[in-house]
């Protein structure tokens, strides 16, 4: 099992805050590129930073609803691409105002 201080350690190589819906197309079409030129490299890492509200149910499930968007348009995506979606993922509470979505090569894996 993966400790959560390492995920938070962890420096991906790029980090995104997520607040709407609208933000998600042009996320995902950076996560896509990203993934795309490190493919051959094993060195994909993204973290993804969506609202979180403790008291809030609407909000943690617009949080939900955002990343099962962004799920779904990135695997799109690669396989648009004829790539093999090869992807580690970690969910966990971020902060206080954030849940985080760590999205890595598993190559990263041993080193967490």
């Amino acid at each position: 099992m993966v400790d959560i201080r390492s995920i938070l350690a962890f420096n991906a190589s790029s980090t995104k805050e997520i607040k709407d819906f609208e933000e998600i197309d042009s996320i995902v079409e950076m996560m896509i590129k990203l993934y795309h030129s490190s493919y051959g490299l094993h060195n994909f890492s993204f973290r993804i930073l969506l609202p979180r509200m403790k008291d809030s149910q609407k909000i943690n499930n617009e949080s939900k609803k955002m990343g099962f968007k962004i799920q779904n348009d990135f695997l799109l995506g690669i396989r648009k691409l004829k790539l093999k979606p090869n992807v580690r993922e970690f969910r966990y509470i971020h902060d206080e105002n954030h849940f985080g979505w760590l999205l890595i090569d598993p190559s990263f894996y041993e080193t967490l």
